[in-house]
Parts: structure tokens; C-alpha cells; sequence
């Protein structure tokens, strides 16, 4: 119910939880919150005032990842991922 249409949600005290139409895409959209994060966590710990992100650049933004914009995630990326993991550790799929 707190996810809603959305695909990924942060739980006040109890992590994440990150939703796909295939493993793929929740790999990369966990993938993604987590690189989110981290830039968020790395900037808050300049110590220095952030500066807000104008209006425009955050509705354009949001634009680009709205369903129909782009390919959905880990469509590509997936299987990219699984190719490399068989190069380094084939007996993974046992």
C-alpha cells in the first residue's frame, strides 16, 4: 500500500523495498536508489549549505523517467550482467 504505482520505497527504520516487471529491472532500480544515496549521503557530509535544483531541471527530470520515455530498466543491462557473472563464475546457476 506505502509503494503505491511506484517502484521503489524507503521504510523509516526498515531499509527498502524495490519493485519490477522482471528481476532486471529491480536489480537496476535498487541499483539506481542505492547510487541515489550515496551522492545524497557524499554531499550532505560536505558540510557546506546544498543549493536547491531549479524547478524546471527537476521537472525535467522527472519527465525522463516516466513509463513510454525510455526503454525500462535492466532490459539491457540484465543480461549484460548475467554474461559477465558466467565469464567469472560459471557454477553460479547451479
Amino acid at each position: 500500500e506505502d509503494l503505491g504505482d511506484r517502484e521503489a520505497v524507503i521504510f523509516r527504520n526498515h531499509g527498502a523495498l524495490v519493485v519490477g516487471r522482471s528481476v532486471g529491472e529491480a536489480f537496476n532500480w535498487m541499483h539506481r536508489l542505492e547510487l541515489a544515496c550515496r551522492a545524497q549521503i557524499g554531499a550532505m557530509s560536505c558540510n557546506t549549505p546544498l543549493k536547491a535544483v531549479p524547478q524546471s531541471v527537476l521537472e525535467e527530470t522527472w519527465n525522463n523517467y516516466q513509463p513510454g520515455t525510455r526503454r525500462p530498466y535492466g532490459l539491457m543491462e540484465w543480461p549484460a550482467l548475467l554474461r559477465k557473472l558466467d565469464r567469472m563464475d560459471p557454477g553460479f546457476r547451479d
